[in-house]
């Protein structure tokens, strides 16, 4: 397998396991900073998600093969 296939099937699973873990749920008890954190970990999971998709783009485009 060449590297490039392989560092896209390694992304894919990367965003497979976020994908995973989006929608669990926190429990926050109620808590203000708990609901925060909780905010914050979906955007978080959103911006790294987005970051790999672009990259494994990037890779596509500019692969040898």
């Amino acid at each position: 397998m060449n590297t490039e296939k392989m560092i896209i099937n390694e992304i894919d699973s990367r965003l497979a396991r976020l994908g995973e873990h989006y929608h669990d749920e926190k429990n926050t008890n109620g808590n203000p900073y708990g609901e925060m954190l909780a905010a914050e970990s979906k955007l978080l999971n959103t911006a790294l998600a987005n970051e790999l998709r672009s990259l494994k783009e990037f890779i596509e485009a500019n692969s040898k093969n």
